[in-house]
């Protein structure tokens, strides 16, 4: 069986709304992109499970608690599409994510940035796609404290 261009750009335009509504917090739309009982699984570099979660609604909540004030910038680029089967497609993608937290209680403000691969299970449902389960692996993690000067510290103008 060979992707169609038609599914493979459905699939690409959601991951790009993935990225988007993570960045905005727009977590109603975020939790619309996948299925009730899709799973996401988070590793650090050594493979190492850090997160587990068993639905989009499991997700959001500490989700949005991590990100509330932070400034976000989620990329993907180099998609792999593959049919598995009239209903599912493998997609693989490789990802960056730079993050910025305001400082907080007398610390600094702090920044991490990763890169890594996205391995996803896409779903048909009623004739559109969803995402059933998403794996995300790391390469490179970096976090690191930000200078108080120079406008980084407090975030203006740093993203």
């Amino acid at each position: 069986m060979k992707l169609s261009f038609d599914i493979a750009e459905i699939i690409r335009q959601k991951k790009a709304k993935y990225c988007r509504f993570v960045d905005t917090k727009q977590w109603k739309q975020f939790e619309a992109l996948a299925l009730p009982d899709a799973r996401f699984i988070f590793y650090d570099v050594n493979g190492k499970v850090l997160h587990d979660f068993p639905s989009p609604e499991s997700l959001l909540a500490p989700t949005a608690r991590l990100l509330d004030g932070a400034r976000s910038s989620h990329r993907v680029s180099n998609s792999e599409l593959s049919l598995i089967s009239e209903t599912q497609v493998e997609a693989i993608w490789a990802m960056e994510d730079y993050l910025v937290f305001p400082a907080k209680n007398g610390k600094p403000a702090t920044a991490m940035r990763g890169y890594g691969h996205y391995h996803e299970i896409w779903e048909c449902k009623e004739d559109d796609w969803f995402l059933k389960k998403l794996e995300l692996t790391r390469q490179i993690f970096h976090s690191y404290a930000l200078p108080s000067e120079g406008g980084q510290g407090d975030m203006e103008g740093s993203l």
